[in-house]
C-alpha cells in the first residue's frame, strides 16, 4: 500500500516552493527520511521528521502535504485537514490538495463537502484516481451503491494498477453483498501490492466469513506486521482471537490499540465484551463507560449494556435498549428473549406476549421462550393459550426449522421487491416470507432470479436452499448451501448443511460440516450442542462430555436443554452419581418438560437409586407426550423390568407404531420377550 515518493520528484517539487524559513535544506533532509520510512510502513516514524521539517520550514507547503497524507493513513482526518490548511496558506496550490482533502473531510463524515473537493474541476489528471476512489469511498459511505460503482469504474479507468483502489472496490463490493466478488478485488490488490495492509485486513475479514475465525488470525498478523500502527488490524485481529476463546490474546491486542490511542472506544468495548464473559459485570460496566457512548447506535453495543442492566435488575433500563435493538433488528431472537423475560419480570406480560410471540408461534420454538410466553398468558388469565404454549413446552421434539421472519403483508413485501427487482434488501424479504407461507415453488422462482443476478452473495444460495428444502428437494438443497458456503461459511450455512445431510442420511458427512466448522469457531453454541448430539447418538460419551462441559462453563448453570444431556452422557459414562446429579438439576428447572422427566426417571430407575420415583417420572413424560415413541419405548422397557408385561407390552406397540421411530429393532427385540 505504501509508495514512498520518488526523492528526485519530491525534491523538484520542494524547489518550486519558495523558502520562508532559513533551514530549508534542514527541512529537505527531513523530508527525504520521510519517505524513505513511509515508503517502509513506519508512518510514525514518518510523521516525527515531517513534523521536524515543518518547524525548521514553517512555509514548506509540501512537506506540510506530505504530513497530511501521513495523519491521513492514521485514520486523522482532523488534523490532517489542518495540515493542508496550512499547506494552501502557505502558497501551496488548493488544487493539489483536493483529493486529500476530500479524504480528510470524508474520514470527520463531511460527506457533502469531500465531494465538492473530490469532484472539482481543477483535480490535476495525476491525482484523478486518488480523487474518483474518494468519491466512491463517499457513495458507499450513503449506501449509493450504483453511485459507487460508477465512480470506482471511472477511477479503474484512469489506474487500473492501484492496489488502494482494489482494496476499495472489494470493501464496495463486501458492503454490496458481492463476496466472491470481493475476494477477487482482494487478491488483485494484493497482487499489485502485497504489503497493502488494508487490502489484508479485508482479507482476513473476508477468510473469517469464508472459513472461519481461526483461518482469518494469519491475514490480520500480516497486516500489523507490514503495518505495525495498523489499529485496524489490531482490533479486527483482537475480536477474531475473543470470539476464538484465545482471551489472553485478546486482552494483549487491545492493549497495543491503547498504547498507540489511549482513548479507542472499539478497544474498551471489546475488554468490557471481555469482562463479562468473565462474570465481571462491575469492570464490564467501568470499561463500558469509557467507549463515551461513542458506539452506541451499534447494535452489539447495545446488547451488551442491556445484559448488563439485566445482571444489575435494571429492567426498565434493558427494555429501553432492547426495544431499541429489536426496532434495528427484528429477527435477533436472543433480544427478543431477553425483552420478553425483562417485560415479564416488570409484569408487563401483554409486551412480553407481542415480543416473543413471533417465535413461540414457530414450529421449531425452544422450551424457554414458550415456558415464559405461556406464563405471561397466565398471569393475564387467558388459560387456554397459556395451557397450549406450556404444553407445547413440556414436549420433548422440536419442529422444523423454517427461516426467520416477522409476519409482514405479503402484498407489501411483493410490491416492494417489484419496485426493486435487483435490490436484495427487498427481494431477500420477500422470499423468506413467501417460504415462511408454504408458497416454496414462487419463492424458488424469486429465488433463483435473485441467484443468476448475484452468485458472488451467500444470501441468494441460501435462499433458493432454503425453498428446496421446503419443497423436499433435499439433495437439491444440499448443492445450493455449498455454493454459499464456498463463499461465506457462516453458522446460520452450516446448520443448514448438517440439516440437509442429516435428511438424505449422510450424517458422517453432516458431523465432518459440524468439525470443520467448529474448528474454526470453537464458541458457536448450537454448533457445539449439535456435535455434542452426534456424539450421544453415536455413543461417543467422551467426547459429548467434553463438548457439553464447555458450554455448561460458558453457557450458564441453568441451562436445561445442557444438563439433560449432560445426564444422558454420563449414564452412558457409566459415572451414575453425576448423571443423577445433572438430571435433577434439569428437573428442578423444567419440571413440566417430557424430556427432562423422562430423563430423570430413567437415571433413577436404571441405576436402582429410586425404582419407584424413576417409574413415576416415565409415567409423567409419557402423559405429557404419548406420541413420542420413545418415551413410550422407555416407559415400556421399565414396565418389562417390573413384571408388568402386559403394560410394557402396550407401551412398545404404541412406540413401534411410529413411522420414523429409529429404535424400532430394539423395541422388536423386548417386545419378543414379553
Amino acid at each position: 500500500m505504501w509508495r514512498s515518493l520518488p526523492l528526485l520528484t519530491a525534491i523538484a517539487i520542494c524547489s518550486a516552493s519558495p523558502a520562508a524559513a532559513a533551514d530549508r535544506e534542514g527541512a529537505r533532509d527531513d523530508l527525504a527520511k520521510a519517505s524513505e520510512s513511509y515508503g517502509g510502513g513506519d508512518v510514525h516514524g514518518a510523521r516525527k521528521l515531517l513534523l521536524s521539517a515543518v518547524e525548521k520550514d514553517p512555509s514548506y507547503g509540501f512537506a506540510r502535504t506530505f504530513l497530511a497524507r501521513t495523519y491521513l493513513r492514521l485514520h486523522n482526518g482532523v488534523t490532517a485537514e489542518q495540515e493542508l490548511k496550512r499547506a494552501i496558506s502557505a502558497g501551496y496550490p488548493a488544487s493539489d490538495t483536493r483529493h486529500l482533502m476530500g479524504h480528510a473531510l470524508f474520514l470527520q463524515g463531511k460527506l457533502r463537502e469531500a465531494f465538492v473537493q473530490v469532484t472539482s474541476a481543477d483535480v490535476p489528471e495525476r491525482y484523478a484516481t486518488y480523487a474518483k476512489r474518494i468519491r466512491g469511498r463517499i457513495h458507499v459511505a450513503a449506501r449509493e451503491l450504483p453511485q459507487a460503482r460508477d465512480a470506482f469504474n471511472a477511477a479503474l479507468e484512469t489506474g487500473p494498477y492501484s492496489s488502494a483502489l482494489w482494496s476499495d472496490i472489494a470493501r464496495f463490493r463486501y458492503v454490496a453483498g458481492d463476496l466472491a466478488g470481493a475476494i477477487e478485488a482482494t487478491q488483485r490488490a494484493l497482487e499489485l501490492d502485497a504489503r497493502n495492509s488494508e487490502a489484508l485486513v479485508l482479507a482476513g475479514e473476508l477468510a473469517r466469513n469464508q472459513y472461519g475465525l481461526v483461518a482469518a488470525i494469519p491475514w490480520f498478523e500480516r497486516a500489523i506486521e507490514f503495518d505495525p500502527d495498523s489499529v485496524n488490524a489490531m482490533l479486527e485481529l483482537a475480536a477474531t482471537l475473543g470470539e476464538a476463546g484465545r482471551a489472553v490474546d485478546m486482552l494483549a491486542m487491545t492493549r497495543k490499540v491503547l498504547a498507540i490511542d489511549s482513548r479507542n472506544p472499539q478497544a474498551f468495548y471489546l475488554q468490557a465484551v471481555l469482562a463479562a464473559r468473565a462474570g465481571k459485570y462491575d469492570l464490564s460496566r467501568a470499561l463500558l463507560y469509557r467507549t463515551n457512548e461513542k458506539l452506541d447506535t451499534l447494535p452489539s453495543v447495545i446488547l451488551l449494556r442491556a445484559i448488563l442492566d439485566v445482571q444489575a435488575n435494571n429492567d426498565e433500563q434493558a427494555i429501553f435498549q432492547l426495544k431499541k435493538l429489536v426496532g434495528m433488528q427484528p429477527a435477533n431472537l436472543k433480544a427478543r428473549r431477553l425483552l420478553g423475560a425483562a417485560f415479564s419480570r416488570s409484569e408487563n406480560y401483554k409486551a412480553a406476549i407481542d415480543v416473543l410471540r413471533p417465535i413461540a408461534m414457530r414450529a421449531d420454538a425452544d422450551s424457554y421462550t414458550l415456558t415464559l410466553i405461556g406464563r405471561a398468558y397466565e398471569q393475564i388469565d387467558q388459560r387456554k393459550e397459556a395451557a397450549w404454549f406450556l404444553d407445547r413446552a413440556a414436549r420433548p421434539d422440536r419442529g422444523e426449522a423454517t427461516p426467520f421472519e416477522i409476519p409482514t403483508s405479503l402484498s407489501i413485501l411483493a410490491r416492494a421487491n417489484a419496485e426493486n427487482p435487483n435490490n436484495a434488501d427487498a427481494a431477500v424479504p420477500y422470499i423468506t416470507q413467501l417460504v415462511a407461507n408454504g408458497q416454496a415453488g414462487a419463492a424458488l422462482a424469486e429465488a433463483q432470479r435473485l441467484q443468476r443476478l448475484n452468485q458472488g452473495a451467500p444470501a441468494a444460495h441460501i435462499l433458493v436452499g432454503d425453498s428446496l428444502m421446503a419443497l423436499g428437494r433435499h439433495s437439491e438443497a444440499i448443492v445450493a448451501y455449498r455454493n454459499a458456503a464456498n463463499i461465506r461459511f457462516s453458522e446460520g450455512t452450516a446448520l443448514r448443511l448438517v440439516k440437509a445431510l442429516n435428511r438424505i442420511n449422510q450424517q458422517d458427512e453432516a458431523l465432518r460440516v459440524l468439525d470443520l466448522y467448529l474448528g474454526q469457531n470453537p464458541r458457536s453454541v448450537p454448533a457445539m450442542l449439535l456435535a455434542s448430539e452426534y456424539f450421544m447418538a453415536s455413543a461417543q460419551w467422551d467426547k459429548a462430555a467434553n463438548m457439553l462441559e464447555k458450554l455448561h462453563a460458558r453457557v450458564g448453570r441453568r441451562d436445561a436443554t445442557i444438563l439433560n444431556h449432560l445426564a444422558w452422557t454420563y449414564l452412558g459414562k457409566g459415572d451414575n452419581a453425576r448423571a443423577i446429579a445433572y438430571a435433577r438439576a434439569a428437573y428442578a428447572i423444567t419440571p413440566a418438560s417430557a424430556a427432562v422427566s423422562n430423563t430423570y426417571g430413567w437415571a433413577l430407575f436404571s441405576t436402582g437409586y429410586d425404582k419407584k420415583g424413576g417409574l413415576a417420572l416415565l409415567e409423567k413424560a409419557v402423559a405429557k407426550a404419548p406420541a413420542h415413541p420413545g418415551l413410550q419405548f422407555r416407559l415400556g422397557q421399565a414396565y418389562a423390568e417390573t413384571g408388568r408385561k402386559a403394560e410394557a407390552r402396550r407401551a412398545i406397540q404404541a412406540a413401534m407404531a411410529v413411522k420414523d421411530f429409529a429404535g424400532r429393532d430394539a423395541a422388536a427385540k423386548v417386545l419378543a420377550t414379553l
